[in-house]
Parts: structure tokens; C-alpha cells; sequence
């Protein structure tokens, strides 16, 4: 059971529409607007919103930490020139 949005030509209000089916929204009936009451309505796309669970994703907290072992295990220049010196004494 579809609901489809919609906008009026006429007055450029938009309202949204509840069908049986698919295949009656698919007939082309267009509505009327409840505003004007006009018939020169055309079907717009519909915004919608993406909800997933709560929190963080558990597979991208495992690459955030992985990149971050990897980080972490690369020795800079600097610390090697250190150790370096500190052997040579």
C-alpha cells in the first residue's frame, strides 16, 4: 500500500497520496490538490530517511583500530636516529 507524494501545478502545494496497490498508483490516475482542487498534479520524488542501529558499526571500530596497530608500528626517522646515537655512546 503505496503513498505517494505529489505537486499541485496550480498552486505549487505539495501533499501526499495513499494507494490500494501499486498497480493503481501505476494507472496514472493523478489527484486532485486538497488545496485548489486543481487536477494538475504531477508525482514528485519523495525524501526519505535511512534509520540504522544505534551505535558504531562494529566492522569499521575493527579497521579504525587495525589502521591504527598499523600506525603505530611505524618507527619515524627521528626515533631511529635516536636509538642509533644512543648505541654509538
Amino acid at each position: 500500500m503505496p503513498i505517494y507524494e505529489f505537486r499541485c501545478n496550480n498552486c505549487g502545494q505539495r501533499f501526499s497520496e495513499f494507494f490500494r496497490s501499486m498497480s493503481a498508483a501505476a494507472e496514472g490516475v493523478k489527484p486532485p490538490c486538497p488545496h485548489c482542487a486543481s487536477e494538475d498534479t504531477v508525482r514528485v520524488v519523495s525524501s526519505f530517511a535511512v534509520h540504522g542501529p544505534a551505535g558504531a558499526d562494529p566492522g569499521e571500530i575493527a579497521a579504525e583500530t587495525r589502521a591504527a596497530e598499523r600506525e603505530a608500528s611505524v618507527t619515524t626517522k627521528e626515533q631511529i636516529d635516536t636509538w642509533r646515537k644512543a648505541k654509538k655512546k
